[in-house]
């Protein structure tokens, strides 16, 4: 799922599209990076575990049902070039605080099923995001923020960052980038069985109207499956029971992924007719994906 940030922020599954949020990249001053680090919420809710990414998961067309406006982000043509060295984060991309209040709501709704990230997108076509580099800054020194394939990142959730109203660096220029939310499946690669599959689709469909205005709700698209995603077409998933193998099932539904890429997948719509035990077994190269 995605939403576009940077001049706004648009929320998008893999297969979805979502909101708008305001972020402007300013010079801050020189920063000493820190070893990453995330820090959860205080209330009851489990450490934020990222997800394969795909998390950051690549983005979809169609944005997700849960964000404020429905937007279709701008397709760019943008020449990516290789940096010999990366500098350390400097620039002030955008403020913490709403990243961070979006991304809580959606741990804690959805029951730490699904989280929220960022997909960093050029906003020129000087701009390159094979060398970006992202931070998290308070009152202290910055901490690294890893960074996935197609500049995509989870939002870490920060109290102590968030009261002392931090912000993102990057290692761009201002205005060279925007971004869009990307709401992803957290679940270990090998605890997937057909139950959790319909689980997670539930708790991120119910995290999506989360974050979404209710005025806009009438106005935002479904999250319409799960789906197991590979880069090329000939691979399947495989339904196990203890050690036999119940089904095997072909990957060849033609979808897009969260950095617009196409992929070959299995999509599971919650209400499939397989008993709810069986483990669900993906290739080593596939992602997961909300589309």
């Amino acid at each position: 799922m995605r939403k576009q940030i940077g001049i706004g922020i648009v929320i998008a599954c893999a297969g979805c599209l979502c909101i708008v949020l305001p972020g402007q990249a300013q010079e801050a001053p020189a920063l000493v990076t820190a070893q990453p680090q995330q820090e959860t919420p205080a209330a009851p809710v489990p450490a934020l575990s990222p997800s394969p990414a795909h998390e950051v998961p690549a983005a979809a067309a169609v944005a997700e049902p849960g964000a404020s406006e429905l937007l279709q982000a701008t397709p760019q043509s943008v020449t990516v070039k290789a940096s010999n060295l990366a500098t350390a984060p400097r620039v002030r991309f955008t403020a913490y605080r709403d990243s961070y209040l979006t991304a809580k709501k959606v741990w804690q709704v959805s029951r730490g099923n699904v989280v929220m990230a960022l997909r960093l997108i050029p906003a020129k076509l000087s701009a390159t995001i094979d060398d970006v580099r992202v931070a998290l800054q308070g009152d202290g020194a910055p901490i690294a923020v890893k960074v996935g394939e197609g500049g995509v990142f989870i939002v870490p959730i920060n109290d102590e960052i968030a009261a002392q109203d931090g912000s993102f660096l990057v290692n761009k220029g201002k205005g060279e980038l925007t971004a869009s939310m990307v709401i992803q499946p957290s679940v270990a690669r090998d605890a997937w069985t057909v139950a959790r599959v319909a689980q997670v689709l539930h708790d991120a469909r119910l995290a999506v109207r989360a974050i979404t205005p209710w005025y806009k709700r009438l106005f935002t698209t479904e999250i319409e499956s799960l789906a197991f995603c590979a880069p090329e077409r000939g691979s399947a998933v495989q339904l196990v029971q203890d050690q036999q193998l119940i089904a095997t099932l072909p990957m060849d539904d033609v979808a897009v992924n969260d950095i617009k890429l196409p992929v070959y997948c299995k999509k599971f719509d919650g209400e499939d007719k397989y008993p709810g035990q069986y483990r669900v077994v993906m290739p080593e190269q596939a992602t997961v994906l909300l589309l």
